[in-house]
């Protein structure tokens, strides 16, 4: 498998392993969903929002730098979530101020993958909990636009649908249910180091095992 990939979904697993507290259930790499927990609790699938274009500009830029590239842009994002200070907050802004066009491409990309997973939850192995983790591509979404994204949860009549969505944005993790309150778990700088640097050892090494 493309060690971008995943390394995508281990950091996703080793995110919300440590935001969610969710060592007990010991996730498994798995397929549809890529998480799965021994018995069945909770299964957990893992997506980019991704701009096409820039997705296929990353997938250019991997295949010339071969096996151990983990994935430019992804990565990138992850290593500039935080301040040097490593801290994170509740009430984190954007480390930048986006036009509200390019807000609004970002915030429907995130969109279009709960609807496009939701649609593909049914032919997925059935769980107690199902989850859905998405990366958003940019740091520059707030409290309210993810609200938007809440908005868009709450009136969703789709069955089987997610219990519940995780969507990372810089050093946040959003943490949406329907018909309840937007959340979110920060985690500091340091922290997110050290789960990228576990989940690229993770992801090299099941790739090389697979060859």
């Amino acid at each position: 498998m493309d060690p971008s990939k995943l390394y995508v979904e281990y950091y996703a697993k080793l995110h919300a392993d440590r935001a969610m507290k969710l060592w007990p259930f010991l996730l498994q790499k798995s397929e549809r969903p890529d998480f799965i927990s021994k018995r069945r609790e909770l299964g957990m699938e893992v997506t980019r929002a991704a701009i096409e274009q820039w997705a296929q500009q990353e997938a250019d830029m991997n295949r010339a730098f071969g096996d151990e590239m983990p994935g430019e842009a992804i990565e990138q994002s992850i290593l500039a979530d935080c301040d040097a200070s490593g801290n994170a907050s509740n009430e984190q802004s954007p480390i930048f101020e986006l036009p509200q066009e390019v807000k609004d491409m970002h915030i429907g990309r995130i969109l279009e993958r709960i609807a496009d997973k939701t649609r593909s939850l049914k032919e997925y192995q059935r769980c107690r909990e199902n989850w859905l983790y998405i990366f958003s591509e940019t740091t520059g979404l707030d409290r309210e636009d993810m609200l938007r994204v809440q908005v868009y949860v709450d009136a969703l009549e789709t069955q089987p649908r997610f219990d519940q969505i995780l969507v990372k944005v810089g050093c946040l993790l959003y943490v949406l249910r329907q018909g309840e309150t937007l959340s979110a778990v920060p985690l500091g700088g340091r922290t997110l180091y050290r789960l990228h640097l576990r989940a690229k050892r993770l992801s090299v090494a099941e790739s090389k095992a697979q060859k």
